[in-house]
């Protein structure tokens, strides 16, 4: 089975997700096709939406090697095993970090020119994305939103890896994930329509005027 598009997935995600009305929730878009999943999940929910921005903090490599990660307002998390077992330096940190920091600034520039972040500690946060093959920017995702101290961690993903799945829902406190796969080579493969999205498009969706909850078809 195949997703007609995002907005199909984000609707079919919301009918799992209804129990979290009234929770105050913020639902946040982990890229701009997270984004328009997102945004059907926040009708649902009358809730808050937003983009998250992060930046990896990567050392090159094949393949490039996770390090940690920056996220707005100066947020910095570092994976400290990581840094002990590929031995980077002081300078090195500083120098990858500051790479990191310049990819952010170039998000920031374009989705916080005119909306600034929705506040997120102390509330419960949909992280949405339209689907996980490596899982690599979830788990980015997931240190930074727990560093930002929010209360708890719901990821909504229409289609994963299996795998990727089982690791990523041990570092949240609820998952909801329509198609796990033994195996996914690509998540545009799970959809039948996949265009990209761009900034253009995801900003409409931030600049909307809030909606007051909505149903969707069972």
């Amino acid at each position: 089975m195949r997703f007609r598009d995002r907005r199909e997935a984000g609707e079919r995600l919301a009918l799992r997700l209804r129990p979290l009305r009234g929770d105050r929730a913020v639902v946040l878009g982990l890229s701009e096709g997270g984004l328009v999943v997102a945004a059907e999940i926040a009708d649902v929910l009358g809730a808050p939406l937003d983009i998250l921005l992060t930046s990896r903090i990567e050392a090159a490599g094949p393949p490039p090697v996770l390090l940690g990660a920056v996220g707005e307002g100066g947020l910095v998390v570092w994976d400290h095993g990581a840094i002990r077992r590929f031995d980077i330096s002081a300078d090195g940190l500083t120098r990858l970090a500051g790479r990191a920091r310049d990819g952010l600034a170039r998000q920031v520039a374009v989705y916080r020119r005119d909306v600034a972040p929705v506040p997120i500690a102390g509330r419960t946060v949909v992280l949405a994305d339209d689907g996980a093959a490596t899982g690599t920017t979830a788990h980015t995702a997931i240190r930074v939103l727990r560093a930002c101290q929010v209360r708890r961690i719901v990821l909504a993903v229409p289609v994963a890896q299996a795998p990727v799945l089982d690791r990523l829902a041990r570092e949240v406190d609820q998952f909801v994930c329509l198609r796990p796969l033994p195996w996914l080579h690509a998540v545009r493969n799970s959809y039948r329509k996949f265009p990209a999205v761009a900034d253009t498009d995801a900003l409409e969706l931030l600049h909307r005027d809030p909606r007051l909850p909505t149903e969707v078809p069972r």
